[in-house]
């Protein structure tokens, strides 16, 4: 008998198989986005019948590290965000202090006329100048967001003439302007990725997605900046923690 059978206290074998696989995942041997072989060839790699294996494989679907795609196979999963809906978040400082290992790339920054929607967030009429300001975030080299800030044009003539390649947006805004976001409000969508968004967060086109839409107010309550988020939707979930009035322990 094989020792990663249930018999005397050993593991069942489709946990044995599921350890084996996700070893290989935080290792490095399975890189996100991979695609493992078809259920037949892994069951014969690993000596097993198909329903064993599709145990291991269902325990690894509600670990969040694999994900099966209907027609297309089995894939490793990306890092996904554990994101509180409720807090005043900034990306990229939540996941350095967790740990991650994250990187953000500017993509470019431009003065344009906004659109109604940027328009109305901002407080601005069509015809006013914002700074657009684009950015990709990846966590351990995978992408993970898409990013596009807008500022009003009198706060962009500022922010535009520092260093945004290596300094965060909201150390601009604090640091060099004295704006300190004191509040903000924020819409979290269900959208399909255009050609652009997908090509630059390395899905495909039409992909599931999450689009975050966040106003970012002064302590004045004056409107700062507008953010306008791309999140694949396999790297995204939302947590919120719940308290009933009048229940009991």
């Amino acid at each position: 008998m094989n020792s990663m059978g249930g018999a005397n206290g050993r593991i069942p074998r489709y946990q044995g198989i599921a350890e084996a696989l996700r070893t290989r995942i935080r290792e490095g041997a399975l890189r996100p986005g991979a695609r493992l072989d078809n259920q037949r060839r892994l069951a014969t790699s690993f000596g097993v019948t198909l329903m064993t294996l599709r145990q291991a494989l269902e325990l690894l679907e509600r670990e969040h590290l694999i994900s099966r795609r209907h027609g297309l196979g089995t894939f490793v999963a990306a890092p996904s965000i554990d994101y509180d809906i409720l807090q005043l978040r900034r990306f990229a400082g939540d996941l350095s202090a967790k740990g991650e290992r994250v990187a953000t790339r500017l993509l470019g920054a431009r003065f344009a006329s906004p659109d109604r929607r940027v328009a109305d967030a901002l407080g601005l009429g069509l015809g006013a100048r914002v700074l657009v300001v684009e950015r990709l975030r990846s966590v351990d080299g995978h992408p993970m967001s898409l990013q596009r800030s807008f500022l009003p044009g009198r706060i962009g003539d500022d922010v535009v003439r520092a260093d945004l390649a290596l300094t965060p947006l909201h150390l601009v805004l604090e640091h060099e302007l004295g704006v300190v976001i004191a509040r903000a409000r924020e819409t979290v969508s269900a959208v399909r990725l255009g050609r652009r968004e997908a090509r630059e967060l390395g899905c495909p086109a039409g992909a599931p997605a999450f689009e975050s839409e966040r106003v970012s107010y002064d302590a004045a309550g004056a409107p700062v900046v507008f953010d306008h988020v791309f999140i694949p939707g396999d790297r995204f979930r939302i947590t919120r923690e719940l308290h009933y009035e009048g229940a009991t322990s």
